[in-house]
């Protein structure tokens, strides 16, 4: 009698755990370049620019991603520089300013050091899984870390004890 009364309780209460998740969801993070006019796009790019700067918002993207977006913003440059603002644009370039803006958004987004990354896994010893997270840049903080100790271990002699 008891298990059928859970049974029904939860039954009863398993729509309202639906909302629970699009209650406490974050909201969307505004995306990092939105580009409408030359001088908007000026000013994000610069920003871009200099959030890609070792330390900045962006720090931990890779010389191959930020040469990728180097190269997009120059696309949106000129393709901004020719028609002033977007609603200016024909229809093709609309879609590669949109395409171009799209990319590097994607780019900056996975290489955002405020990024939570969360793993499940069960610790040694154990069969239940855990969650933890941590932040983009403290993920690259700590191989950084781990890659200067490897290097420092390497470049140190070791004495080798002898019996005798």
């Amino acid at each position: 009698m008891n298990r059928s009364m859970m049974f029904a309780a939860v039954l009863a209460l398993a729509p309202c755990a639906a909302l629970v998740p699009a209650v406490h969801a974050a909201p969307p993070a505004a995306k990092p370049l939105v580009a409408q006019t030359l001088n908007s796009f000026e000013q994000d790019s610069a920003r871009i620019r200099k959030d890609m700067q070792p330390g900045g918002k962006y720090g931990y993207i890779s010389n191959t991603e930020r040469s990728r977006v180097e190269a997009r913003l120059a696309d949106m440059q000129n393709l901004l520089t020719a028609h002033a603002n977007a609603s200016d644009m024909r229809e093709t370039d609309k879609v590669a300013l949109l395409n171009a803006q799209e990319e590097i958004n994607g780019i900056l987004d996975h290489n955002d050091n405020n990024r939570l990354v969360c793993e499940h896994i069960a610790p040694v010893g154990s069969h239940r899984p855990i969650t933890t997270c941590h932040t983009y840049a403290e993920i690259m903080r700590q191989r950084e870390n781990t890659q200067h100790d490897l290097e420092h271990r390497e470049s140190t002699p070791q004495l080798r004890g002898g019996g005798g």
